[in-house]
């Protein structure tokens, strides 16, 4: 399962959001800044991600922004995900996100680890490589 956002309207602020299944694990690599015009997408590829009945790493260490909205997208996968069992990393280290997601307490309810490959050593049984959606041959624009 791929699925790349496409190019930001003019006047909107830069965001991508592209999914990778890596087998064992679906991992969501977000870019620039996430807020309100980034919130459908986001939430149709959580949902996406979610169908796909695996563990799920939300990668935010390129997110330079990230608006309530996308918290609120982040806790209700994390509840949905966890609730079935599975687990739902988010992968920062990002201070524009760490910030509001301590402020907020929804580290709590969220897992947070500092980046992808803790991320996937954590949910995986054998090492995968860490997924560039630059550089995976894989992964189709949409």
């Amino acid at each position: 399962m791929t699925f790349s956002s496409s190019p930001p309207a003019p006047g909107n602020p830069a965001f991508s959001i592209d999914t990778i299944d890596c087998g064992e694990v679906v991992v969501i690599h977000a870019r620039g800044e996430l807020d309100l015009a980034a919130d459908p997408l986001l939430g149709a590829t959580l949902a996406l991600a979610d169908a796909a009945a695996k563990p799920v790493v939300v990668d935010l260490t390129e997110v330079t922004f990230c608006g309530s909205c996308v918290l609120g997208q982040l806790l209700a996968a994390g509840r949905r995900i966890t609730g079935d069992g599975r687990q739902m990393l988010v992968a920062t280290s990002q201070y524009m996100v760490l910030r509001p997601l301590t402020l907020l307490q929804l580290d709590r309810d969220i897992t947070i680890v500092p980046d992808v490959e803790t991320a996937l050593r954590r949910l995986t049984r054998s090492p995968i490589a860490a997924v560039d959606p630059a550089t995976d041959t894989t992964a189709s624009a949409g």
